[in-house]
């Protein structure tokens, strides 16, 4: 949850730094900064979230090919103000993450009640964002700024449902490990 946190509070202060920056450096640059940093909070918290040590393997190895290519794509600035590559494979990548997650989760016997968990509002909360936005951040960086200005309201729409379901995942009450044990759903009559 901490690792949440940490995005959210650096997420603000590029929001909030956005204004300042955007005079002095291309909004090339925030973005794919901020791209590399959010990936890295996401990628660490799923991490920390699986438990098959080949979900693990295989989010090791697509952040290799992630920051290979985000770096690759930051030191070069081959688009104009937005980095579609990076923005639209971090999307992939942890939408796929996030389908891994929920497919631990179900295969779990010990998880009847999946939406009890922090963890899950956390993951549908990537699961949505980068579902709603992996299309517009594939073609972002072909708009005119008429378009930007018309369709960047998408991202902002899905950002504040995002924030939502991180809010309704924070304001849980700390749940213990097997509150809803198996042998309680079948009670002896």
């Amino acid at each position: 949850m901490r690792v949440i946190l940490f995005y959210t509070i650096a997420s603000f202060l590029t929001d909030l730094s956005y204004g300042l920056l955007k005079r002095e450096t291309s909004d090339f640059y925030i973005y794919s900064t901020f791209t590399i940093i959010e990936y890295s909070f996401f990628a660490l918290f799923l991490y920390l979230c699986f438990k098959e040590k080949v979900f693990k393997y295989i989010l090791l190895l697509c952040s290799l090919v992630f920051y290979g290519i985000a770096f690759y794509t930051l030191l070069s600035k081959r688009t104009a103000d937005f980095d579609s590559l990076s923005a639209s494979l971090e999307a992939v990548f942890i939408i796929i993450f996030s389908i891994l997650f929920l497919y631990e989760q179900i295969k779990d016997p010990a998880v009847f009640y999946v939406f009890y968990s922090k963890n899950f509002w956390i993951i549908i909360a990537f699961f949505i964002y980068f579902s709603s936005t992996l299309f517009l951040f594939i073609y972002a960086a072909t708009f005119t700024d008429q378009q930007h200005n018309s369709y960047w309201g998408i991202n902002f729409i899905f950002n504040i449902l995002k924030n939502i379901f991180f809010s309704i995942s924070f304001a849980m009450k700390k749940s213990e490990k097997n509150q809803y044990p198996m042998e309680n759903l079948y009670p002896d009559t």
